[in-house]
């Protein structure tokens, strides 16, 4: 530490600042060469995955395939498998494109109930059976039988200031219904399934009609 300290003493006596400069350039060139020489020597005594990672194996796996050339497509295959290999767990589950689900009731159903409602799609006539009427509520409904196939039923629910809440509850209120005869068709009713939150249900109804023949259980009010 004296040496160098006695050293840096000498460099900073010069009368100028190129003189400096020039001292400290002549002190600092063999740490320069020293440094300079370790590079080259590691670079010279690199291990062999260094080489990998440069891309010095690159020359190897064109000569192999140019030896395999018949056999190019297993030479594709494995080199796929490796990029199939490095690919990670998460990333290959995120490409996967997600499956839809499948809904109950199509675009097609919904165009012929459409038709249907409006009276477009060609079937028989509509017969009026229920009005209901209350200072902000009406409700009707009416039937018709098909030549071919099960009777059909039709309603038409208008509400007035009323609230999303309201009318759930109203068509959930089976038992309302039976107990002021509001429906006086509806004998029994049972809830078979239900989802609180889209408001889902599968319900079965025991129903009176004038010709003995049962209502589909899907049927609306």
């Amino acid at each position: 530490m004296s040496v160098l300290a006695d050293m840096l003493a000498e460099v900073f006596r010069e009368p100028t600042l190129a003189g400096v400069a020039r001292e400290l350039a002549t002190l600092a060139a063999p740490l320069w060469l020293a440094a300079l020489v370790g590079l080259l020597i590691g670079w010279a005594w690199r291990p062999r995955w260094a080489a990998a990672v440069a891309g010095h194996q690159q020359p190897v796996l064109a000569a192999a395939a140019a030896a395999q050339a018949p056999a190019q497509p297993s030479l594709t295959q494995a080199t796929a498998a490796d990029h199939l290999a490095v690919v990670p767990r998460a990333k290959a589950a995120s490409s996967v494109a997600p499956v839809e689900e499948e809904l109950a009731v199509s675009t097609p159903d919904l165009m012929h109930l459409r038709r249907v409602v409006e009276e477009k799609d060609g079937g028989p006539a509509w017969t009026h059976m229920m009005d209901r009427t209350l200072p902000t509520f009406r409700y009707q409904a009416w039937k018709r039988e098909p030549q071919n196939g099960p009777p059909q039923y039709r309603s038409s629910t208008i509400f007035e200031d009323a609230s999303p809440d309201v009318v759930r509850d109203f068509f959930w209120d089976d038992d309302f219904r039976i107990s002021n005869t509001w429906d006086d068709m509806l004998l029994e009713h049972e809830t078979l399934e239900e989802c609180a939150k889209t408001g889902t249900m599968v319900v079965r109804w025991v129903r009176k009609v004038s010709h003995l023949r049962d209502i589909p259980p899907w049927q609306p009010l």
